[in-house]
């Protein structure tokens, strides 16, 4: 039987559709979040889920959505360490609400109520590299006399995979947050200006319609897909490579960087792995004693990783006299360099990430590059104008120190 026509397949997808063009009816009403980007991209989500826990932000709700939140979590949860009613007594007007601090989505920190709470934020991408387990450790580090609250926000509210994880993190799904927004405009519509019960109504509806699996969206894709899977695949296989398009975005960014601030290292070629260095470093005859590692021999390199679904840049360290490596690792950890990782060089560990930062964790086969460009750009013009100069500054300490 001779393979069916693509284009053939492609017109039976097209022509008198009616389910597709109930779907494209749906997806062209508009919606302030679809239009600028954010169906499911985990940063801008948590960045408005900041903003509506903000007792500070101009939504003028105060504290009010904020406990509304916590009340609706500690109400379900089994594992819970502060009640319900210590929030609804609690005056959390002096909540500070950080993003991504020590690399935590979102954490809100009421010092006058001695509250802290951590929110790990997942759209799609799973857990990785024991961070819950990291991120509640941090936490009890840093606040050892709060009252701590630790939670995983997924679509569906699932669990976490590790038993300990579900023993300290409380589970919040989507759909709460949903509900929770159409609760708190119907109470408050009469205060709140009609901009801030428009927009939060916006988001409300951005979640039923993109992350509910019951959500009419969703029932029309899976009958479309049904009913339409040849030209659906043949779709799929010539869709934009996300982590090509992620690559030559980043090898873009380093390029346009002024020359006396970032020098391209060519030692790695691999698609997934861009490397570079600051210039200035080749000065200290120590940088370029690397051992087996790069052709430039520099024993220390920037490098952006293309790893779907994560999107990362780290300083790695390679192998070379332990005595350089000490001194390096010794000098970044002196300085306080955000997202120092802590790993200590040995003779056993050759190649390892001294600092580590994630840029993106959505980078999936589905989305395209303007998804995430914007927020790429943003940490890069960061990183080049706050951090670089504080690693540049631990490393010409550390050479100094290592020649001294």
């Amino acid at each position: 039987m001779p393979a069916p026509d693509p284009q053939k397949l492609l017109e039976q997808l097209v022509v008198n559709n009616a389910d597709l063009e109930r779907l494209e009816s749906l997806l062209n009403q508009f919606n302030i979040f679809e239009a600028v980007g954010m169906v499911r991209q985990e940063i801008r989500h948590s960045r408005f889920l900041s903003f509506l826990l903000n007792p500070n932000a101009p939504h003028h709700l105060r504290d009010i959505f904020l406990k509304a939140f916590l009340k609706q979590l500690l109400l379900g949860a089994n594992n819970a360490t502060v009640s319900p009613i210590d929030i609804d007594i609690a005056d959390l007007t002096d909540t500070e609400v950080r993003r991504e601090w020590k690399n935590i989505d979102i954490l809100l920190v009421s010092p006058g109520s001695q509250i802290v709470c951590a929110i790990e934020n997942k759209v799609d991408s799973g857990e990785h590299s024991n961070q819950l387990q990291r991120y509640r450790q941090i936490v009890q580090q840093e606040f050892p006399n709060y009252r701590q609250i630790f939670v995983f926000l997924t679509p569906q509210g699932i669990f976490p995979d590790g038993e300990a994880d579900q023993e300290h993190w409380c589970v919040y799904s989507y759909r709460k947050v949903a509900d929770l927004i159409g609760e708190v405009c119907d109470r408050h519509r009469a205060t709140l200006q009609p901009e801030v019960c428009t927009l939060m109504q916006h988001y409300s509806t951005l979640i039923n319609r993109h992350l509910m699996e019951d959500s009419e969206i969703a029932k029309l894709c899976r009958d479309i897909y049904l009913k339409h899977q040849a030209a659906i695949d043949l779709i799929y296989e010539h869709r934009p490579a996300l982590d090509i398009e992620a690559y030559k975005l980043v090898k873009k960014l380093v390029n346009e960087a002024s020359p006396d601030q970032i020098v391209f290292d060519d030692s790695w070629t691999a698609r997934k792995i861009l490397s570079f260095s600051v210039p200035r470093w080749d000065d200290f005859p120590a940088y370029t004693s690397c051992q087996g590692w790069t052709k430039s021999q520099r024993i220390l390199l920037l490098q952006f990783h293309v790893e779907p679904p994560i999107l990362k840049l780290i300083l790695c360290l390679g192998p070379g006299d332990p005595n350089i490596r000490q001194s390096i690792y010794l000098s970044i950890k002196d300085h306080n360099i955000l997202g120092f990782t802590t790993q200590q060089p040995s003779p056993e560990v050759k190649w390892l990430a001294l600092v580590e930062r994630i840029i993106s964790e959505d980078l999936r086969p589905e989305m395209f590059i303007s998804d995430i460009e914007d927020d790429v750009r943003q940490f890069w013009q960061q990183f080049l104008t706050n951090e670089l100069p504080r690693i540049d500054e631990a490393i010409v300490q550390a050479f100094g120190t290592a020649q001294g």
